[in-house]
């Protein structure tokens, strides 16, 4: 009986494993640059970091790659809101990029810190020619009604 479940238990884990990587293929990222992306997510730590990862990783955007990029991105919004120019210089001229970086605040940030730094930073600090960007981001992050407080 316990070889029989560990056989299923392998089953499920190797059909996981493969159709893992074949929506990854599908979509233009092969297995090897899914493992590559996941390792280059921690290394997302300013707005020209971001920009190189998404022009050679943004196909491998799913799963545990895009969490870690929210990650990332989150962090630099609320700890790093001083560097906001750079992001909006790279975005005026790559608008795919501006919504790649938007779509990742999203539901797998931290809500506890990440989320209200955003917030406040879009609300109290935003330049006046971003007033449209920072309007989005502060309706991103606002939890969503079943994450809020308890």
């Amino acid at each position: 009986m316990t070889k029989r479940i560990c056989a299923i238990g392998l089953l499920v884990s190797l059909c996981a494993a493969a159709t893992s990587a074949a929506l990854a293929q599908t979509h233009g990222c092969t297995v090897e640059k899914m493992k590559q992306a996941e390792k280059e997510t921690e290394n997302l730590k300013s707005w020209e970091l971001v920009y190189e990862f998404y022009q050679t990783y943004s196909r491998c955007d799913d799963g545990g790659v895009a969490e870690g990029v929210s990650d990332k991105i989150a962090k630099l919004l609320a700890d790093h809101w001083g560097s906001v120019a750079e992001f909006v210089s790279i975005a005026n001229n790559d608008k795919k990029f501006e919504k790649f970086v938007l779509r990742h605040v999203d539901a797998t940030i931290d809500w506890e810190h990440d989320g209200p730094k955003i917030h406040e930073n879009a609300k109290m600090h935003c330049p006046v020619n971003l007033k449209q960007m920072c309007r989005e981001l502060m309706a991103r992050s606002t939890p969503p009604r079943d994450m809020g407080p308890k």
